[in-house]
């Protein structure tokens, strides 16, 4: 239900980590090397929802610590758990993808923080996420990336009883090539 959001929107998206001596790169943004999730409290559950469909770009600089990511989740391709938290989610009074078809995130790294803006539902707002480098053998491989949004800010006021307002989001984002995989918790 809530799993709505990542979008990172929440996006989504973002990153920056320094490695050892590594040049400035840029890398295209798919569902290949970003894992976009939301996670949000129903009832006694948490509901996680997965973005199948984005794109988008980071632009870091490991040496420099500097990032910028812009990234696009279309709403219609959060995979959920079943139909009926699916058809709640995409109902006219929470996600409403057909009028609000992606959610779009922009942001810079300051410090170990992604700092950025997240549009869903037509309204932008601030967006941050904390930024954990993940390494392998002293490499630089991936970045996980985690915030919590009040939902409300962004006009998801519906399924009060039932979803909880405040979702996390988490982006995982694959340096080298391989599936990103969320840490463990």
């Amino acid at each position: 239900m809530k799993t709505h959001l990542l979008c990172a929107t929440m996006l989504g998206a973002l990153l920056l980590a320094p490695a050892a001596s590594a040049s400035p790169m840029t890398l295209q943004l798919t569902p290949g090397n970003m894992l976009a999730q939301t996670h949000s409290h129903a009832i006694i559950l948490t509901v996680t929802g997965t973005f199948s469909q984005l794109s988008g770009t980071l632009n870091f600089d490991p040496d420099a610590k500097t990032c910028n990511v812009d990234v696009t989740f279309v709403v219609k391709s959060l995979q959920l758990p079943n139909a009926l938290i699916r058809s709640q989610t995409m109902s006219a009074g929470f996600l409403d993808p057909d009028q609000y078809p992606t959610q779009h995130y922009v942001g810079s790294c300051q410090g170990n923080n992604l700092v950025g803006n997240l549009t869903m539902r037509g309204q932008t707002h601030p967006f941050d996420m904390v930024i954990t480098q993940e390494t392998n053998g002293g490499q630089l491989t991936g970045l996980h990336l985690e915030g919590v949004l009040n939902r409300y800010d962004w006009g998801l006021n519906g399924l009060t009883m039932t979803v909880g307002k405040m979702i996390r989001v988490t982006n995982d984002i694959s340096l080298n090539g391989q599936t990103p995989v969320p840490p463990a918790s």
